[in-house]
Order: structure tokens, then sequence, then C-alpha cells
């Protein structure tokens, strides 16, 4: 009875798990090409096998620098490894920063760069019929300045929900880039962007800030 519980608790997780083609890049520059697990939101390894059948390896996000996936879609994601965090709220200027790097998606990169990080949440409510537990998807977006060697919270797009929620663009734009660029946030308040354009960042900010 105990081994047909344990293949129980086992079997999903083996049935769930979905991996990708892809390869990635480590550090020091080599490369391995196989399977790979996308790390979820904070994980702090990713997994990597070489074929369907191989036994998964396990790297630590220290010692990659970035990887690459053929989706769904037959498209190529690239992702690489960066610390993020967001502005001190007493403190603006500076930034609480997480220990660790993070996987992070590209978006879109140039003299700045926008990523994001998917994660899966949930909220609870309740009633006289009981609590009820509501999963959702997410993306947090992430801007990253011109020789910064990290990038910071710019809000959150949930997928059950039509507007951003978390930072307000808008006022985390003007707080680090009002000495920087101070048409920037002007320019994106008139774009009115939806999350799905936000890799159109990038380009406001190359055709209205640092020409020569």
């Amino acid at each position: 009875m105990k081994k047909i519980v344990l293949f129980l608790l086992i079997f999903p997780i083996s049935l769930f798990a979905k991996f990708n083609s892809g390869e990635i890049t480590f550090n020091d520059g080599s490369v391995k090409s196989g399977l790979i697990e996308v790390p979820k939101y904070k994980d702090t390894k990713i997994k990597f096998k070489q074929s369907n059948d191989a036994v998964v390896e396990k790297f630590k996000v220290e010692d990659v620098k970035g990887f690459q996936i053929l989706n769904d879609k037959n498209e190529t994601e690239n992702y690489i490894t960066l610390r993020v965090g967001n502005n001190k709220i007493l403190n603006p200027k500076k930034f609480n920063l997480d220990e660790k790097k993070s996987f992070i998606k590209i978006v879109k990169q140039g003299k700045i760069s926008v990523y994001l990080i998917h994660y899966e949440g949930n909220t609870t409510s309740g009633g006289n019929g009981g609590m009820t537990v509501n999963n959702y998807g997410a993306d947090a977006y992430y801007l990253q300045r011109e020789n910064d060697d990290f990038a910071f919270a710019i809000g959150l797009h949930r997928y059950d929900l039509n507007f951003m929620t978390g930072m307000n663009l808008y006022a985390v734009v003007e707080m680090n880039f009002k000495e920087i660029c101070p048409e920037f946030v002007n320019k994106l308040k008139e774009a009115d962007l939806k999350a799905t354009e936000f890799s159109r960042i990038v380009d406001i900010y190359e055709e209205n800030c640092g020409k020569k």
C-alpha cells in the first residue's frame, strides 16, 4: 500500500512538469542543449535533461547566464539571470533588491530593457458556503536602466484583470527617470500602453532620450 501511495504522490509531478526544447548558457561560456523546464517565480535552480528519458539535472541560478526555449507557438523565448527588486518607499532613490538573481524573460532589450517573470497566484474568498480559492496567472514586469546591473518593478499584470496592479507605472518611471529624461514619462502617458505592448517602452525611451 505504501508503494501505491508513493506512486500516486510522484505521478502528478511527472505528469504536469513541462519541458521545452532549448539550451542553457553558463557563466563560463559553455552550453547545454536539450529539454528545459522554465523556472517558476523565485526558483533558484533550473531543471534540464538531455532527452525525455534522461535523468533531470538542476543548475543553480548563480551559475547560469541565460537560456532560451522554443515555446508552444514555435517561437523562441530568451531568458537571462538578473537581480530584481523595487524602489524603497521611504527612500525612493534606493532599491530593495533580492539577494539572488532571478530567471527573467526578455521582453525587449535596448538602451533600457523590459523583462517579465511569470508566476501563479491565488486569492481566497469566503461566505456561508465556505472558502473558495481562485487561481490566476500573472506577469511581473521589470525595467532596467542604462548601466544598471539590476531591474526594478514597474507593475503586475494579472490575466484575470483588465488593469495593472502593484506599482503605478508612471510614478515609478518618473521616480527613476526624472533626472535622466523628464520627457520619458510624458511620452509614456501619451502612449497609454497595454501590458502586451510594453516592448514599446524601450522604443519610446530611445526616441526621446539620450540622442546626440
